[in-house]
C-alpha cells in the first residue's frame, strides 16, 4: 500500500504549476541506522510550486513497520487549506491512515467538493480524531484498514483529494489581505501536529532528543 499510495501523491505532484525540486539537508534526505528492531531507513522528497511552499513526502521503515506521511503545505499569500495523507503499516494491517484538506482560513470552496467525496466513502474500523486534532476539517478520514476493501477505498479518497486539491491550487491567486492570518493558522496546524508524541518518541529513543527536535521543527512541521 505504500507504493500505491505514494504513486497516487507522486502522479498528483506532477501537475502542480511550476514543480520544481527542493533541496533537502543530506543528514534528512536518506536516513539510515541499525537497530535492535531491525534497520530504520527514511527517505524524504521536497518540492515547491506556485502556490504551495513545500510539497514533502517522507517514507520510513522499521522491520515491519512501513511509513508514509505526506503533507502540502501553502504559501500564506496564497488562499489555500493543507493536504495531509497519512499511514501507519505493521504487516498487512494499516493500523492508522488518515488524509484531510485542513483549513487556514474561512471555508474555502474546495469543502463543497471535498463534502461530496467524503461521503461516498467509509471505513469498518474509523479511529477516533486526537485530542490536538482540532486542526482537521470536518471530511478528515481516520481509519483502521484491514481488508483490501478498505485499503483501495482510502487510495480512492486520497486521489480524488488531491484532484480537488491541484485544481484549486492551479485557480488560486496570490491575496496578501489574509495572509498574516493564514500563517497564524498554518503555525498553529504545525504547533498541533508537534503534540504528536508518538512521532517524537520513536525518533527520540533511535536518534537522541536534539536529532529529534530538528527533525521535527526543519522537516515534518516547519513553520511557514
Amino acid at each position: 500500500m505504500i507504493k500505491d499510495l505514494s504513486d497516487i501523491i507522486r502522479k498528483h505532484q506532477k501537475t502542480l504549476p511550476n514543480i520544481e525540486e527542493m533541496d533537502v539537508a543530506d543528514k534528512f534526505k536518506e536516513v539510515y541506522k541499525e537497530t535492535e528492531d531491525g534497520n530504520l531507513t527514511i527517505e524524504n522528497e521536497m518540492h515547491m510550486c506556485t502556490g504551495l511552499r513545500k510539497v514533502h513526502m517522507e517514507i520510513a521503515n522499521l522491520g515491519a513497520l512501513d511509513i508514509i506521511h505526506c503533507i502540502w503545505y501553502p504559501d500564506p499569500d496564497f488562499d489555500l487549506p493543507i493536504f495531509g495523507a497519512d499511514i501507519v503499516s505493521n504487516r498487512n494491517i494499516v493500523t492508522a491512515a488518515i488524509t484531510d484538506i485542513s483549513p487556514v482560513d474561512e471555508e474555502h470552496p474546495i469543502y463543497e467538493e471535498i463534502e461530496d467525496i467524503s461521503r461516498m466513502h467509509s471505513f469498518k474500523h474509523n479511529r477516533d480524531i486526537p485530542a490536538w486534532g482540532d486542526i482537521f476539517s470536518p471530511y478528515c478520514k481516520f481509519a483502521r484498514l484491514e481488508t483490501d476493501e478498505d485499503k483501495s477505498t482510502f487510495c480512492k479518497v486520497v486521489d480524488q483529494y488531491l484532484d480537488a486539491y491541484v485544481g484549486a491550487v492551479w485557480k488560486a491567486t496570490i491575496d496578501y489581505n489574509r495572509a498574516e492570518h493564514r500563517n497564524e493558522s498554518q503555525v498553529h496546524y504545525c504547533d498541533q501536529q508537534k503534540k504528536n508524541d508518538k512521532t517524537r518518541k520513536i525518533l527520540t529513543n533511535y536518534f537522541g532528543a536534539k536529532w529529534a527536535d530538528n527533525y521535527i521543527n526543519q522537516v515534518l512541521f516547519d513553520e511557514p
